[in-house]
């Protein structure tokens, strides 16, 4: 890509179009938005180069200026941000209800959920990010920083996809930060009712010292929950120092009964840090309803996959085998990691 020093508007119009193709990975895109501290180097650096209308300091406005179903994009810089509402203040969900419009962070991809174009909410309690109800919108190398003392146990969903289609890849969903809200059984972490969304290389969970000890779950399958979501090459991550094992990574809470797979695992590690989780998945009976994980597919740090009376319903892409850890062959199958023996 050229420099982007001493351009005109249009030359940078275009050096920044081909950028964002290049790491969104489809084209043409429409109109490029920038959201920014303010202040500070990456805010002067660009203040020049993109036209005044196009930069925000707030993703609620940038969002609003944004056209549905034209392929905008909101560029982040590599800063916290603090997150706004549908009315701009702090506090409220944000809802993306627009189709084709982006979120794009100017941060490196990095499995490890650290990036630094990020969103946060001091001060005040975040009971839902942000719900993406519109269809086919891609978010990228981003972090949600989710939890803070002011809301505490209040504080229980990250982000609501409702929508279809969605893509989001090199995203660090971070959360539980807070130890109130990480003890809180309500607590739910993304949840997820749309269908056909993708995750893609992102990091779940939080990177804190806080200890998950309530019955809470990283990714919650809504009840009306559709299918074909799939996750691939994804980091789920928990922690509980005190010897807690109520907590689950996925709680399927799915009853709809329309025939199909609810969601893909391919290549996602389950890692648990402490004492073993009695469970990696809490499922509804629901036998309409299935998940997959694909044979490269690991949990460590659980006691038993998935709830008894549903391994049925879980289905691992190796020799067909479903989650059961009566029998040491399907815990050698199902990829649950153990310390190695070395005795001869």
């Amino acid at each position: 890509m050229p420099a982007i020093k001493n351009k005109s508007h249009n030359e940078m119009m275009n050096i920044l179009s081909q950028f964002v193709m290049n790491n969104m990975g489809f084209g043409p895109v429409g109109e490029i938005h920038l959201l920014s501290a303010g202040s500070g180097n990456a805010h002067n650096f660009f203040r020049d180069k993109i036209q005044d209308a196009n930069r925000h300091t707030m993703v609620s406005k940038a969002e609003a200026a944004a056209i549905s179903g034209r392929n905008d994009v909101i560029l982040v810089t590599p800063e916290s941000h603090p997150w706004k509402s549908d009315t701009h203040a702090g506090g409220g969900v944000l809802t993306w209800d627009k189709s084709n419009t982006h979120l794009l962070g100017l941060s490196p991809t990095s499995l490890a959920g650290y990036n630094r174009a990020r969103f946060s909410h001091a001060g005040y309690t975040m009971a839902n990010f942000m719900t993406v109800s519109g269809d086919d919108n891609c978010f990228k190398n981003l972090r949600f920083m989710h939890g803070a003392a002011t809301g505490g146990a209040a504080d229980v969903t990250m982000l609501t996809v409702s929508g279809a289609g969605n893509r989001f890849e090199n995203i660090g969903f971070a959360g539980p930060n807070d130890a109130t809200q990480a003890a809180a059984a309500g607590y739910k972490g993304i949840v997820l009712s749309g269908s056909h969304n993708h995750f893609k290389g992102c990091m779940f969970g939080s990177v804190n010292d806080v200890d998950r000890s309530g019955a809470s779950c990283i990714l919650s399958l809504a009840a009306a929950c559709g299918a074909w979501n799939i996750f691939e090459n994804c980091v789920f991550r928990s922690r509980s120092g005190g010897g807690q094992t109520a907590a689950f990574f996925i709680n399927d809470a799915v009853t709809d009964t329309v025939v199909d797979v609810t969601a893909i695992f391919l290549n996602c590690q389950f890692i648990h840090s402490g004492a073993d989780l009695a469970l990696g998945i809490t499922k509804a009976a629901n036998t309409a309803r299935s998940l997959y994980f694909d044979n490269r597919c690991t949990f460590k740090g659980v006691s038993d996959v998935v709830t008894n009376g549903r391994e049925g319903e879980v289905f691992w892409g190796s020799a067909g085998a479903t989650p059961d850890l009566a029998a040491i062959s399907d815990a050698l199958t199902l990829g649950i990691a153990r310390v190695v023996n070395h005795t001869a």
